[in-house]
């Protein structure tokens, strides 16, 4: 009897391999076979689901993103609020596996700057954060401006969120902050949206 094989946990597979090598050695690490022996595959067997390396670092790129969406949609059922504080804080590093997701990330952002195609992945995932915290926080009544400030107040506020989470998200990667404290300040943030 033929052996079925699941080709999208095989793609999984081999993407968290992927992480788990830009998590070690940085995107420059990367090569199909670091990724194979993390996998526990052959090379062929990644060239037959990736083809190539560029390939596969795109795709770890837009899993990446899918899976932060993901983790998102869990919250569905939740007040706007509540779902704009997980957008806003869930890149937050609370434990060593979130802390390797998170350099994994910034591995992504370096890469962008030179790589079209995971500046452009990031680009979207970014402008789909921000308008989805700003329908939040229309939802939730909320999103006023400074005085003086010019456009959609909503999104004026999505974007000072955004940013407030990134900057505290680099400060608890590198140890300058405590996760519970980052998550407490933008949980006041987002109280005050």
């Amino acid at each position: 009897m033929p052996r079925i094989v699941d080709h999208a946990e095989r793609r999984t597979q081999i993407v968290h391999a992927l992480w788990l090598v830009i998590a070690q050695q940085g995107i420059e690490g990367v090569s199909l076979r670091h990724v194979a022996a993390a996998a526990g595959v052959s090379t062929g067997r990644i060239q037959h689901y990736f083809g190539t390396k560029e390939a596969l670092v795109l795709a770890g790129c837009t899993a990446l993103v899918d899976s932060a969406y993901g983790g998102y949609l869990e919250t569905e059922q939740a007040p706007p609020r509540e779902r704009l504080l997980h957008v806003v804080s869930q890149q937050i590093p609370r434990d060593d596996a979130g802390r390797a997701g998170v350099s994994v990330w910034y591995a992504y952002v370096a890469r962008s700057i030179n790589d079209d195609a995971v500046r452009q992945v990031l680009a979207e995932a970014r402008r789909g954060a921000e308008d989805e915290c700003a329908r939040l926080i229309r939802a939730a009544g909320a999103g006023s401006a400074p005085p003086g400030t010019a456009g959609d107040p909503a999104l004026v506020q999505a974007r000072r969120l955004l940013a407030l989470a990134d900057g505290l998200t680099l400060r608890v990667l590198v140890g300058d902050l405590d996760p519970a404290e980052a998550t407490a300040m933008l949980a006041d943030e987002v109280r005050a949206s």
